[in-house]
């Protein structure tokens, strides 16, 4: 009778077991990583973000005596992008919310992001849409004063660019390593430690260009898709320069003050492209399109960061930059897939790449 009782009043319910979950971190090396006992926090942040894509189109075009070299840029960018926000947290979960300051930095722009930073463990998940005029060059000859064209048009019109990217994480090393420890408040690095991480990032992104936008341009390829799936891992290394063990909740003066350096090397294993060009006749009217399918070649990218974390008595700061550079490739695609184009053309090579950056600045205070 008496066991029954006991059992029965040691039942959590419901709110005790999800603030459990939030605020309590299990197997930790506590020489290595302080967790303090977490309340509500209220941050400010502010970020700058540039995103865009470069693609670089290589050919020969075929003539009575030969053929000539040429090349067909395509360039699309937001300028930089600064947003400011408010985010609330208790405990592992924070959420927030931010809108953008100042001059319109494109035509459009949408773009929404959402991190899960946990000590073993973590994704993140970004999406960003761009409509904005773009750049298309080209250049044909052979150089050496026996270039025959070199022109780069603005577009008028707008072209659709966008990106969705999920990024996950592992770290091995969780017992003596905080890898959050730098990006909120929350857990706290006392002796300086690093891991080996695995990562595992899919990414579809997206160009859509108007047929008259087109038609002004000078490119090979108007819309195209890809669909990337990569897999690598790297190290991580928080150093931390100064630290204080606490002996109150909120001891006075400057605890602790920790940098983290991150790089991961991936290989994209599959790349997968989906092409369009549109066809216009004599007149200038269009009278269709003609689509290509391509399995690129695997690519190696890199996903790296640093960051830094500063705890003054009940404010945490936080300064981060995040860096993605992902390419893709194809040779002699449009050949083998026997691609009708409005030109006479041999030996198409075509590379590109999704780049993005993003620094943030974030001050929270620990109620």
């Amino acid at each position: 009778m008496l066991t029954a009782m006991s059992v029965h009043a040691q039942e959590l319910t419901f709110w005790q077991k999800l603030n459990n979950s939030l605020t309590t971190v299990k197997n930790i090396d506590t020489l290595y990583i302080y967790h303090p006992k977490l309340s509500f926090t209220l941050g400010i942040f502010t970020r700058l973000q540039q995103a865009g894509l470069d693609v670089n189109v290589k050919f020969k075009m075929r003539m009575d005596d030969g053929t000539i070299p040429g090349t067909t840029k395509y360039h699309i960018q937001e300028n930089l992008n600064t947003k400011i926000g408010l985010e609330v947290g208790y405990g592992k979960l924070v959420l927030g919310y931010g809108f953008e300051v100042g001059p319109k930095k494109a035509y459009k722009k949408r773009a929404f992001a959402m991190n899960l930073l946990g000590q073993s463990w973590g994704l993140h998940f970004s999406y960003f849409r761009i409509d904005n005029p773009f750049t298309s060059a080209i250049e044909l000859g052979l150089g050496d004063g026996n270039t025959y064209i070199q022109e780069s048009i603005k577009s008028k019109e707008p072209a659709t660019l966008k990106n969705l990217s999920i990024d996950a994480y592992y770290v091995f090393n969780h017992k003596r390593f905080a890898y959050p420890a730098t990006y909120k408040a929350g857990l706290v690095q006392r002796r300086t430690a690093g891991s080996w991480m695995l990562t595992l990032r899919y990414a579809q992104g997206s160009l859509h260009n108007s047929p008259w936008a087109s038609f002004d341009s000078y490119n090979l390829i108007d819309a195209f898709g890809t669909m990337q799936i990569s897999i690598g891992g790297g190290y991580s290394a928080n150093i931390v320069c100064w630290h204080k063990n606490p002996t109150k909740p909120h001891d006075k003066g400057l605890r602790n003050f920790t940098i983290n350096l991150t790089a991961l090397p991936v290989l994209t294993v599959f790349d997968y492209l989906r092409t369009k060009n549109y066809l216009f006749d004599e007149e200038g009217f269009l009278r269709g399109y003609r689509e290509s399918k391509i399995f690129c070649c695997p690519m190696p990218n890199v996903i790296g960061s640093a960051a830094l974390g500063l705890t003054l008595d009940r404010f945490f700061i936080s300064a981060q930059f995040t860096y993605h550079w992902f390419y893709f490739l194809s040779i002699s695609a449009y050949n083998s897939q026997k691609l009708q184009i409005p030109y006479e053309l041999d030996n198409i090579r075509f590379r590109g790449s999704f780049h993005d950056w993003t620094l943030n600045f974030l001050f929270t205070y620990k109620f």
